[in-house]
């Protein structure tokens, strides 16, 4: 990694700090309330949300609103209440793999992420199962729990660990198939983890090489984005186009080296 000029605000830190805060207290939540019968709603095709999912992003927002209560929000969860103008707006996920927390599997975190004129300037995301506390501020790269950490310096595709979601819609999933067996030969193995958030988080600290999705949101990937880069990795859409914070994109994420000839095994498949 080439060393860092960029000079961090110090209101980004103060607002990592707060995220922070929030995603520690949302993950004590969620982790009490894992043992217990959960209430469990469809939300849409395939789209599940539970009463942890309201109450974890409630504690987020309340507490985000009384330290800055000129902030905006686009959350996961929809609430009218919620101010959706400022200067800053606040991306909130607040049960990233909520399939699995469903099902009391332990793959699940808090996401968190603050964006002004629509660039991240910072991200975290919280696994509360392990204790893992991700967290980025642009420019001043990416920890875990306060440790600096960098992507992966896998270079070939035939030792990378690659990471993929299938979604939830037909046609999403035959291009995620049809991706998949692009490249499923070429590669050491392939993972399947059920949260976008916490599979990016896992691509920035150098645990997997590279990620892919083909329909997600803003609140899934806006605090892994940012951490990844900042550990010196890569993203794009699949189509090899810059990421936008809108409702459904496409998303490749990988430690940097990898990403052209991923993306070009792609293309070939889909």
């Amino acid at each position: 990694m080439t060393e860092r000029t960029t000079v961090t605000p110090p209101e980004w830190q103060q607002w990592c700090d707060a995220a922070a805060r929030q995603a520690r207290s949302a993950g004590e939540l969620l982790r009490r309330m894992l043992a217990s019968p959960r209430q469990i709603q469809s939300k849409g095709f395939r789209d599940l949300v539970t009463d942890a999912d309201f109450a974890a992003q409630a504690l987020i927002t309340q507490g985000l609103r009384q330290e800055f209560p000129h902030h905006g929000f686009w959350a996961e969860e929809e609430n009218s209440e919620l101010p959706t103008a400022g200067p800053v707006r606040w991306m909130v996920d607040p049960v990233d793999g909520t399939s699995n927390y469903s099902r009391g599997i332990p793959n699940f975190c808090v996401s968190i992420a603050a964006a002004v004129d629509e660039k991240v300037v910072v991200g975290v995301i919280y696994d509360p199962m392990s204790d893992e506390l991700f967290s980025a501020v642009l420019g001043g790269g990416c920890t875990v729990n306060g440790r600096p950490v960098t992507v992966s310096q896998t270079d070939t595709l035939a030792e990378a660990a690659i990471a993929i979601d299938y979604g939830r819609r037909k046609v999403v999933r035959k291009r995620a198939i049809a991706a998949m067996l692009g490249f499923v030969h070429e590669v050491r193995n392939i993972r399947s983890i059920g949260s976008a958030a916490l599979t990016l988080a896992w691509v920035a600290a150098g645990r997997l090489d590279a990620y892919l999705s083909f329909e997600l949101g803003a609140w899934d990937i806006a605090a892994g984005t940012l951490m990844i880069q900042e550990a010196g990795g890569q993203v794009s859409t699949v189509e090899e186009k810059p990421l936008a914070l809108v409702a459904s994109t496409t998303c490749a994420a990988s430690n940097g080296l990898l990403h052209e000839p991923l993306l070009s095994l792609l293309g070939e498949a889909i």
